[in-house]
C-alpha cells in the first residue's frame, strides 16, 4: 500500500513539474515595443523611468519618412506606460513636437530628482541653414513633472544655439545631488568633416542652471562621441565613449565632472557605436551595454558590425569586466543606442533600436524598430 502511495506521489510530482516550469518566467525576454511601418518608419533612442506605483514610463523618438539620413527625418517624442515591467504598453501620448524652424527633436532623458519630481531633458536640432557640416546646431531644454510623469512643464533652457549634443538615457543624479549630463561638441569648421570632443554639463540646483566642464577630452579620427557617465564607489566619475579606435575608451573625473583624465582603453573591443554605462542599484557594481564585435576599418559603415548587443559587469569600478553575455546576436541585424532602467522588482529594462543590414554592409535607413530586453539582475552575473 505504501509503495503504491509513493508511486502515486511521484507521478503527481512529475505531472506538476512542467506546469511549475511553465510558471517560471525566463531571465531574459526580448520584445518589440514599437514596430516601424510605412507610416512611422523609425522608432529609436528611448529613455525609461520607474514611476512610484511601479509602472514604467518610456519615451522615444518616432519618425515619419523624410529625405536623406533618417536621423533628420521629421519626428516627435512620444511616450507609453507599462504596468507589467515592460512586457505590454499602453497610454500612448505625444510629449514633444518640433517647433517652427526645428529639423526635429532628439535624445529623451528622464531622471528622478531628490524631492521625487521627474526631470525630462531633450534637445532640438535647429535649421540646416545654420549647419557648418552634416549636423545642425542644437537647443536643449529641461521640463519637469511634479505629478509623477502625468504632465510636464518647461523648467529651464540649457542652451539656445550651440554645437553641443548628447545621447538618450544618459542623465544621472550623483550621491551629492548633482545632475550629470555627458556632452559632445563639434569642433570642426564649416565645410570640414565633423569632429567631436567630450565633456559634461552639471547642475547643483535640480536642473535650473547648468555649467559645463572646464576640461574636455578628445581622441583621433572622429573624436569622442555619445559619452555616458556613472559615479564610482569613491565618488569619482567614470565616462565611457563611442569612438573610431576599436575599443570602448574611458576617462575619470575627481572633481565632479569639471575636469577629465586623458582617455584610455577599457580593453573591450567595439566598432564605432554607442555604449551605455549604469550602476546596478542592488550591488553598486557597474554594467556596460555595448556591441562586442570586431573592429574592422574596411567595413562599409562604423568600423564594424553593431551586433551582438552585449552586457558585462564590473565589481571593481571598471578596472575589469565579467565574461560578456549577449542580449541579441543575429549577424543580419544592427542593435544600437541602448538605454537602461532598473526596477524595484529586481529586473532591468533595456531599450535599444534594431534594423537589418543591407548586403553592402550598410545599416538600413528604415525601417528601424524599438526593441527591449527584460533581464533579471541575477542573469547579469551569469546566474541562469
Amino acid at each position: 500500500m505504501k509503495a503504491r502511495l509513493a508511486l502515486a506521489v511521484m507521478a503527481l510530482g512529475s505531472l506538476a513539474c512542467p506546469a511549475a516550469l511553465a510558471d517560471k518566467k525566463p531571465q531574459l525576454q526580448i520584445l518589440t515595443v514599437a514596430q516601424a511601418d510605412d507610416r512611422l518608419v523609425r522608432h529609436s533612442e528611448g529613455s525609461a523611468i520607474e514611476l512610484k506605483d511601479g509602472s514604467l514610463l518610456l519615451c522615444w523618438q518616432e519618425f515619419r519618412h523624410g529625405q536623406g539620413d533618417s536621423d533628420f527625418f521629421p519626428n516627435r517624442l512620444v511616450c507609453k506606460t507599462s504596468k507589467d515591467g515592460g512586457r505590454t504598453w499602453g497610454r500612448y501620448r505625444v510629449l514633444v513636437e518640433p517647433q517652427a524652424g526645428d529639423v526635429n527633436v532628439f535624445s529623451p532623458n528622464f531622471v528622478r530628482l531628490g524631492n521625487g519630481d521627474i526631470l525630462f531633458v531633450f534637445m532640438r536640432y535647429l535649421s540646416f541653414a545654420q549647419a557648418q557640416n552634416k549636423y545642425p546646431p542644437t537647443a536643449a531644454a529641461a521640463w519637469i513633472s511634479r505629478d509623477d510623469g502625468r504632465t510636464f512643464q518647461p523648467h529651464t533652457t540649457l542652451w539656445q544655439n550651440t554645437y553641443n549634443s548628447f545621447a538618450s538615457s544618459v542623465v544621472k543624479r550623483a550621491s551629492t545631488g548633482r545632475l550629470l549630463l555627458p556632452l559632445n561638441r563639434d569642433q570642426s569648421k564649416k565645410g570640414q568633416p565633423d569632429h567631436w570632443e567630450g565633456g559634461l554639463a552639471y547642475s547643483d540646483d535640480d536642473g535650473k542652471t547648468w555649467k559645463e566642464s572646464r576640461v574636455w577630452i578628445d581622441l583621433p579620427l572622429r573624436g569622442v562621441m555619445e559619452t555616458h557617465v556613472e559615479e564610482l564607489r569613491d565618488g569619482r566619475l567614470l565616462m565611457i565613449m563611442r569612438n573610431q579606435l576599436g575599443a570602448i575608451f574611458q576617462s575619470h573625473s575627481s572633481d565632479g565632472g569639471d575636469s577629465w583624465s586623458k582617455p584610455q582603453t577599457t580593453g573591450l573591443k567595439s566598432p564605432e557605436s554607442c555604449p551605455d554605462l549604469v550602476k546596478i542599484p542592488r550591488t553598486g557594481d557597474l554594467m556596460i551595454i555595448w556591441n562586442n564585435s570586431l573592429y574592422d576599418p574596411k567595413y562599409y559603415s562604423h568600423f564594424g558590425k553593431r551586433t551582438p548587443l552585449t552586457v558585462a559587469v564590473s565589481r571593481d569600478d571598471g578596472r575589469s569586466w565579467s565574461n560578456p553575455r549577449n542580449i541579441e546576436s543575429d549577424p543580419a541585424w544592427a542593435y544600437s543606442n541602448p538605454g537602461c532602467c532598473f526596477t524595484s522588482k529586481g529586473t532591468v529594462f533595456i531599450n535599444y533600436w534594431a534594423c537589418k543590414y543591407q548586403p553592402s554592409g550598410a545599416m538600413s535607413n528604415f525601417p528601424i524598430h524599438l526593441k527591449a530586453a527584460i533581464v533579471d539582475v541575477d542573469w547579469l552575473y551569469g546566474k541562469d
